[in-house]
C-alpha cells in the first residue's frame, strides 16, 4: 500500500534518522516519484487517479548530503502531499534533474546576469540556463511553494540564497512599474509557503542569536507572492545534541500529517 516504504526507502530513512540535516536526497528529484523512490510510484499513481488534484506544489530542497535527516523530511512531505491529492514538482538544488541538465544549481549571479537584471522577462538566463528556466516555469506553475533546508549559522544555505537571487528576477518575482514608480508583485499565483528546516542549536539559542532565514522568508519574500500569502513554518531544534531517535521519528510523522492536509 502507499503507506509501506520500500526496502531501499526504509534503509535511506534509517540513515537519515541518524544524520543531522539534509534534503531530498542524493538522487535527482524532478517528479515526486523520484523524490519518494521508484517503489512508491505505482501506489502514488493510483491515488492520483482516484482523486482530483487539490493543488500544485513546488518543493525545493537543498543539502549536498544524500542520506540525511532532511531527506527523510522530504520523503514525509511528499508522501503527505500526494496522499492529500496534490500535484507535486520537486527538485534538489544540489542534484538537479537530468532532464534540465543535471548537476548542481549555481547560486552565483554572473556579471552578464547582473547587467541584464532589470530587463524584465528578457534576461538571457531565462532561456539559456536550463536550471533557471525550469525553476521559473515551476514557480509560475505552482500555487504553493515548500522549502526544505538545514539552517546553517542562523541562515539559509548559500545555494538557496542564489535560488532567490537568480530566479526571482524582475519580471518573475516582481515587476517595476515605471509610471507608478513602485515594485509590483510578480508571483500572485503562490498563495502559501511552507518551510521545513532543522537547527543544530536549541530554540532558545536561535531566538537569542536571531533567525535571518526566517526573517527573510516570512518577511521580505512574501511581498513577491499573493497578497494574503500564508507562511507555515515547522522546525526541529537541537539536532547536534543527544536527541532521541523517537523525537525525529515523531517529527517526520507530524510533517506527513501536516502536508496531507495541505
Amino acid at each position: 500500500g502507499s503507506s509501506t516504504l520500500s526496502i531501499a526507502s526504509s534503509r535511506m530513512l534509517r540513515a537519515a534518522l541518524r544524520g543531522v540535516s539534509g534534503t531530498i536526497g542524493g538522487r535527482a528529484a524532478a517528479p515526486v516519484a523520484r523524490a519518494c523512490g521508484a517503489a512508491r510510484q505505482a501506489a502514488f499513481g493510483a491515488q492520483f487517479q482516484r482523486r482530483e488534484m487539490s493543488g500544485k506544489v513546488f518543493v525545493v530542497c537543498c543539502n549536498p548530503v544524500g542520506e540525511s535527516f532532511s531527506n527523510a523530511i522530504a520523503e514525509s512531505c511528499a508522501k503527505g502531499l500526494v496522499a492529500g491529492g496534490n500535484e507535486v514538482r520537486s527538485i534538489n538544488l544540489y542534484k538537479m534533474p537530468q532532464e534540465v541538465g543535471g548537476g548542481e544549481f549555481s547560486p552565483i549571479v554572473s556579471l552578464k546576469e547582473r547587467k541584464e537584471y532589470f530587463n524584465e522577462n528578457e534576461q538571457s538566463a531565462l532561456t539559456q540556463d536550463g536550471h533557471v528556466k525550469y525553476i521559473v516555469e515551476s514557480l509560475r506553475w505552482s500555487d504553493s511553494l515548500v522549502l526544505i533546508y538545514p539552517t546553517w549559522w542562523f541562515n539559509i544555505p548559500a545555494i538557496l540564497k542564489g535560488f532567490f537571487d537568480r530566479c526571482f528576477v524582475p519580471g518573475v518575482g516582481f515587476r517595476y512599474d515605471k509610471v507608478a514608480q513602485k515594485r509590483m508583485t510578480g508571483l500572485t499565483n503562490i498563495k502559501k509557503v511552507g518551510v521545513l528546516t532543522s537547527y543544530g542549536f536549541t530554540k532558545e539559542e536561535v531566538d537569542k542569536a536571531g533567525d535571518a532565514g526566517q526573517l527573510m522568508i516570512s518577511g521580505g519574500m512574501t511581498m513577491l507572492f499573493a497578497e494574503k500569502c500564508e507562511v507555515v513554518w515547522k522546525a526541529l531544534y537541537g539536532m547536534q545534541g543527544t536527541q532521541p531517535m523517537e523525537v525525529r521519528t515523531q517529527f517526520l510523522q507530524e510533517v506527513e500529517d501536516m502536508y496531507k492536509k495541505w
